[in-house]
């Protein structure tokens, strides 16, 4: 079994927990000058903190534990926080494989219902390779 490519979804999907990220940086240093009684500056900081976490770590840490494997004996698709949710498709398990501008990568599976992979650049490509792939196994 051979690695062939490692799928990763746009960067872009970054760009709103990065800008929460700055807005809760400026608003915090920004409140930081004023000199306020120890529990304001605290209970500030602990809401910085636990606003951070939610809206910037962890849909950081969700994009870094989604991807697809494409391997020679089929495809692993890892999802969620730390790839909690996996996927293993055989080659022999696809029915086809198709782009839709609206909806992204559809996956048909046999008897199961399919697969939609959105979020990749250049996904017409990804599907003509896919589907060369599929049609030589």
């Amino acid at each position: 079994m051979t690695n062939i490519a490692r799928l990763r979804p746009r960067l872009t999907r970054l760009t709103l927990p990065l800008v929460w990220l700055a807005l809760i940086s400026a608003a915090t240093s920004f409140l930081s000058v004023y000199d306020l009684p120890d529990w304001q500056r605290y209970a500030i900081w602990a809401a910085a903190a636990v606003l951070a976490i939610i809206l910037w770590l962890i849909p950081s840490l969700k994009f870094s534990g989604t991807f697809v494997d494409v391997k020679s004996s089929g495809m692993l698709i890892c999802t969620g926080l730390g790839s909690s949710r996996r996927r293993e498709l055989s080659w022999a398990e696809i029915a086809s494989i198709s782009y839709s501008p609206m909806r992204g990568i559809l996956i048909a599976v046999k008897d199961e219902p399919e697969l939609i992979l959105r979020g990749y650049s250049n996904q017409k490509a990804i599907v003509a390779e896919l589907q060369l792939l599929l049609k030589g196994k």
